[in-house]
């Protein structure tokens, strides 16, 4: 067997550039990703039905920005399913934080007549994830280092 110079690239020394979670599947965290990312694709594909559903008026000539903020919900989804696959807690913290604002914001949106009141659904749903994701993060033991 010969010595290996530390300094040699190699497969086997390669760092894992993606790991398990640590602490078991963040089910918040996948949660909420796939629900956003139906939201985006449903937004993307269909605006108008989307907005109706939540009853909200879309003219027409708003539908390709509508279509935009779908494919845009997409790419922001994408970030908690990678958080969910890596167990990065940093962002997942701060989702938390992020998300039990929703309902301030949304609220004073509703309040200045920017939104509709059904909107505020949105908001009570994003508190509630954040809670089971804060639920989530203080009942799971973080990952034991070597």
């Amino acid at each position: 067997m010969t010595d290996r110079d530390p300094q040699d690239p190699c497969l086997d020394s390669a760092p894992t550039p993606v790991t398990p979670t640590p602490f078991g599947i963040p089910w918040s965290i996948w949660f909420w990703g796939t629900l956003i990312s139906a939201a985006g694709a449903t937004f993307a594909v269909a605006p108008i039905h989307a907005a109706r559903v939540l009853r909200a008026d879309l003219d027409p000539v708003a539908e390709p920005w509508a279509r935009m903020f779908g494919l845009m919900l997409i790419a922001y989804s994408l970030a908690y399913h990678v958080a969910g696959w890596t167990g990065a807690r940093t962002y997942m913290r701060a989702s938390v934080v992020l998300r039990l604002c929703s309902p301030l914001a949304i609220g004073a949106l509703v309040l200045a007549g920017a939104l509709p009141k059904s909107w505020m659904v949105i908001g009570v749903a994003d508190a509630a994830g954040a809670l089971w994701t804060s639920a989530e993060l203080a009942w799971r033991p973080k990952a034991k280092t070597a």
